[in-house]
């Protein structure tokens, strides 16, 4: 019995070794994955006080193309945000203003949130 099992359980495993293994880990993805978390998000008063410098204007958009797709959020719209502000080399941003759009022929929900990249001089 115990031979049986031994010959099975190689027999098994090496029928498993002809499937390709694919898998969407790359470096790029842990790069994109994480670069909102590089992007500190400050209130105007906080801004205020800091030593910073302007880097640009962000958008972030989040819609909702078709029925079965997750509702857009402002959770969404705000990350997306923090996305093109790190790609402008800041470190931080100050939202201005979230706003719902109506249904259009693009999106069936959609918000879009304006802010201002920075470069917050931290102080260590």
């Amino acid at each position: 019995m115990q031979r049986f099992i031994i010959i099975f359980t190689t027999l098994f495993l090496s029928a498993c070794s002809q499937y390709p293994f694919s898998s969407n880990v790359d470096k790029q993805n842990f790069v994109t994955y994480f670069k909102p978390s590089s992007v500190l998000i400050y209130s105007k008063e906080e801004a205020k006080k800091l030593n910073v410098q302007w880097k640009g204007t962000v958008t972030g958009s989040s819609c909702q193309i078709n029925v079965n797709d997750r509702p857009a959020s402002q959770s969404d719209a705000r990350t997306k945000a923090r996305i093109n502000a790190a790609n402008l080399g800041a470190n931080g941003i100050v939202f201005q203003t979230c706003l719902n759009f109506d249904a259009d022929s693009s999106c069936l929900s959609n918000v879009i949130c304006y802010a201002r990249a920075l470069s917050v001089e931290i102080d260590e």
